[in-house]
């Protein structure tokens, strides 16, 4: 896994057991993880720092992770986080009282790392993209730092878009893009965040390249139009790639 696909992950648990050894061996195989061990260190984290999904261990005394996950899920800035939670517990009850809290997924531990990261990644590519993306030809206008960009489409989706540029954009920026779309007399405008730089790999040469914006706020009836030629357009992707 590159740099550039680090998955940034909040974890609620007991801090005295995720200890720099457990976060070192999750950085090895591309998850950052932010630890706290409790509901207002989780939101000091989320308001300062870009963050894609959140962990909690049930089994942690510390913290009610279904009061948590009540919370989280019921704040419009958090609302789509995707929320997991873990227990050595396996009982329907536990997994009800999970998913009926608004979890997006419980996983029973211990796990080994590596499985519990393929469900991660599972979930974030359920999550932030559908399987209809569409190729689109033509280029998508910004404005970035005061300058007027342009740059091709690589692809798009009803979730977001990828730019194919080797502009240096940071994750978390917001951009406003405009784009045209075959048979429609006015252009797609829509505000978006940067969420992933995809640079050339050696080893993936035939993966996109680029910019993934993920789409926050359509202008008119953009989405609706959007919508609507990606349903005449629509191919599904075999294997969806991992940038928004």
């Amino acid at each position: 896994m590159s740099t550039q696909e680090v998955i940034r992950m909040l974890s609620i648990d007991d801090k005295s057991i995720t200890t720099d050894l457990d976060r070192a061996g999750y950085r090895k195989m591309g998850v950052v993880v932010k630890p706290a061990s409790n509901y207002e260190e989780a939101r000091r984290i989320l308001a300062s720092e870009t963050i894609d999904l959140v962990v909690i261990n049930l089994d942690f005394g510390g913290a009610d992770g279904i009061q948590i996950t009540r919370h989280l899920k019921a704040q419009p800035e958090s609302a789509t986080l995707p929320v997991v939670l873990t227990s050595v517990r396996t009982t329907a009850k536990v997994r009800s009282s999970a998913l009926d809290a608004g979890a997006d997924l419980f996983v029973e531990q211990p796990l080994p790392r590596q499985y519990f990261i393929e469900k991660l990644k599972q979930l974030l590519e359920q999550k932030t993209r559908t399987t209809e993306r569409v190729d689109a030809a033509g280029d998508a206008r910004f404005s970035l730092a005061g300058v007027d960009q342009s740059c091709p489409i690589g692809d798009l989706s009803m979730s977001g878009i990828l730019l194919s540029t080797d502009l240096e954009i940071e994750d978390g920026a917001i951009l406003t893009l405009e784009f045209d779309l075959p048979g429609n007399k006015k252009p797609i405008k829509v505000t978006g965040e940067v969420v992933r730089t995809i640079k050339f790999n050696k080893k993936t040469p035939d993966r996109p390249t680029g910019i993934g914006v993920r789409f926050a706020d359509f202008s008119g009836d953009s989405e609706r139009r959007l919508e609507r030629y990606i349903a005449k357009t629509t191919h599904t992707d075999g294997k969806m790639h991992y940038y928004l």
